[in-house]
């Protein structure tokens, strides 16, 4: 059901803004990672544990947020951590050594963990099912910008004035965030879970619906197939091609361009098309764009085309088919929205980092292991978009 609000222009603005939480606090700190490690003297694992640490944190406090927001609302859950952001932004910027500067990372990552999933599920109960697929695609055209332009952002202040001035950055951030919310975003939570009902039971009601398990898988497995080809494509651009870090950025903006267009393509179709066909529309296309990486490589050879141009249409169904996939996980059951929005971003970070890791231990310094799993990964998705679309019970018409 629509709540009673009429959301004007700031209040999407500040939707923005909290989706942008998460770039800013992993891409942001891209270029200081080195810049840290001779700072405090570590090796370069422990300097790269700044980055997977706050990555894992993230991932498994959007399970937390969903639950929560469901049962003691939005703006409150929100509000703590965009809280939890600020303070571990902060304590990174005054960290004396390594455990400190940890500790920050990972107090932050699980602030930042609110950012996409309540946006979505706020979404949801603001703009109402019809329309929130068009909204959440507008919403993920405005996260990617954070990846792109973070690490430029995060190199120029690192060179400038020191890797803690991103902190400062980051905590200046969240606290202007912390005011557009508490200002511009009601409690849109119409009803609370019955306060017996635990904070995670949503989520073991919600796995057991097929459509449900469908629409979460499809997405997380998207993102594992784009994840897999963009990390290990810059490997064998440099080892194959000799191509150096100017080279690769460069190529390798056709993931975004593909992905922000997929998503303005969303935004625009809005209501017009089922939640059903984008989802299958998005595995459909991922899989020929599977096929397409690896005969180009195979028929072709190791070019910088043949690892790039494929990554811009699995970027590309990632932007159709995501905002979709998510408003059909968020309508199985409209009591748990926050809890289906949260089950779907820990599905877009999880499967990503399992298959990356899959791929690197499979690596032979040939292009087989990448485009095998990269083509595991969007059969899967595809598998999944038609398990939500056959699950009996389907609240929705496939045209």
């Amino acid at each position: 059901m629509k709540m009673r609000f009429r959301p004007r222009w700031y209040f999407f603005i500040a939707l923005v803004s909290i989706t942008l939480i998460g770039p800013l606090s992993l891409h942001l700190f891209i270029p200081a990672m080195s810049a840290v490690k001779e700072a405090f003297g570590v090796s370069t694992g422990m300097a790269q544990l700044t980055m997977s640490l706050a990555m894992l944190s993230m991932a498994f406090f959007t399970v937390a947020y969903g639950g929560l927001s469901d049962r003691f609302g939005r703006k409150r859950v929100l509000l703590g951590g965009l809280v939890l952001f600020t303070c571990g932004a902060a304590a990174c910027m005054v960290a004396a050594n390594m455990p400190m500067l940890l500790a920050g990372r990972i107090l932050q990552g699980a602030g930042a963990g609110c950012g996409v999933v309540l946006a979505r599920a706020i979404a949801r109960d603001v703009y109402g099912q019809d329309r929130v697929a068009q909204v959440i695609a507008y919403l993920t055209a405005g996260y990617v910008l954070g990846p792109m332009f973070a690490p430029l952002i995060g190199g120029q202040l690192t060179t400038l004035f020191g890797w803690r001035a991103l902190f400062v950055l980051a905590s200046a951030v969240g606290l202007v965030v912390i005011l557009a919310v508490a200002f511009a975003v009601p409690e849109t939570r119409a009803g609370k879970v019955a306060v017996a009902r635990g904070v995670f039971a949503g989520y073991k009601a919600l796995l057991r619906r097929r459509s449900f398990v469908g629409f979460m898988l499809q997405p997380g497995m998207l993102s594992a197939a784009f994840y897999t080809q963009a990390t290990a494509a810059s490997f064998l651009a440099a080892e194959h091609l000799a191509a150096d870090a100017s080279d690769i950025g460069l190529w390798f903006f056709a993931f975004p361009v593909g992905f922000m267009t997929g998503s303005f393509i969303s935004g625009r179709i809005g209501a017009n098309r089922s939640i059903e066909f984008m989802t299958i529309l998005g595995g459909v296309i991922g899989v020929a764009n599977g096929a397409l990486l690896a005969g180009w490589l195979y028929f072709g050879g190791v070019s910088m085309a043949a690892l790039y141009i494929p990554g811009m249409f699995v970027s590309l169904a990632q932007g159709l088919s995501m905002p979709y996939a998510q408003a059909g996980a968020m309508a199985v059951d409209t009591e748990l929205t926050g809890s289906a929005s949260g089950a779907v971003v820990f599905s877009q970070f999880f499967w990503p980092a399992a298959l990356q890791q899959l791929t690197g231990l499979l690596a032979d310094g040939t292009w087989v292991p990448m485009a095998a799993v990269h083509f595991a990964a969007v059969t899967a998705a595809l598998f999944a978009a038609w398990m939500a679309v056959g699950a009996k019970g389907s609240a929705f018409k496939f045209k």
